[in-house]
Parts: C-alpha cells; sequence; structure tokens
C-alpha cells in the first residue's frame, strides 16, 4: 500500500502523472504543483499532489489561476486566449508574413520604439488597403 505521505522524486511526480519530466518541471516551476526543492532537487509530498489533482477545475482553482491555467480558451467572439499565473495572454493573428514581421522588428529598433506601436501603425495602413 502507497502511503500519503510519501516523498516523490521529480521523476516519480512525472512517472505518477503520466506526464513527460518536461511538462511536470514546466507544472513546478509556475507554481501549479506544490512542492519543495531541497539543495537541487525538487521534493514532493503524495498527498499535497493529490489534493491538487483533486481541486483541479473546480470553481476554488479556476478563480485563483483567473481560468483554466495554460490552456488556450476562446472567448465569446471567437477569439483565443490563455491564463498564466492570473493573467489572461491574448493570442492576435497578424495578417503579415514573417519577412514582414522581422521587418517591423527591425524598424522598431533601428527607431528605439515599442515593436507593438510599429506592427499597430503597420496595420493600420493595412486596414485602410
Amino acid at each position: 500500500m502507497v502511503s500519503r505521505d510519501e516523498v516523490l522524486t521529480l521523476e516519480e511526480l512525472a512517472a505518477y502523472l503520466k506526464v513527460s519530466e518536461t511538462t511536470a518541471y514546466s507544472l513546478v516551476r509556475s507554481g501549479d504543483i506544490p512542492g519543495r526543492k531541497v539543495g537541487r532537487e525538487w521534493r514532493f509530498l503524495r498527498e499535497r499532489v493529490e489534493n491538487w489533482l483533486m481541486q483541479a477545475g473546480t470553481e476554488n482553482d479556476m478563480e485563483k489561476s483567473g481560468g483554466m491555467n495554460g490552456l488556450v480558451q476562446r472567448d465569446e467572439w471567437g477569439g483565443e486566449f490563455t491564463v498564466e499565473n492570473g493573467q489572461e495572454k491574448v493570442a492576435l493573428w497578424l495578417p503579415m508574413t514573417l519577412e514582414d514581421k522581422n521587418a517591423q522588428i527591425e524598424k522598431a529598433q533601428r527607431e528605439g520604439v515599442n515593436v507593438s506601436d510599429v506592427v499597430a501603425a503597420y496595420l493600420r495602413e493595412w486596414v485602410k488597403s
């Protein structure tokens, strides 16, 4: 029988969650999974991981994270966004080629201005045409 106070390593956590070690590490680094660094290694109490699993997707978890943390979601207008650490990140699909994008970044660097401002001006011109 497995003890709920068992301590797991990162590798054991990944196996327990049936995910890659990279995915487990990302969850740990984001603060989603409760753990503690002991020296240079991460350790996790199985009971706390089980509690985290049971709370995933509950209203309390959704409120705390501001949505389904890390998952791409659609808003009421069909726009895509994710929520990371309580902040909404909006996906913006720009009508430009990779070459156009690189040209806008270079222009912003040359002029010493914010890339967003240069891209916004580019989009205003694009809408007019």
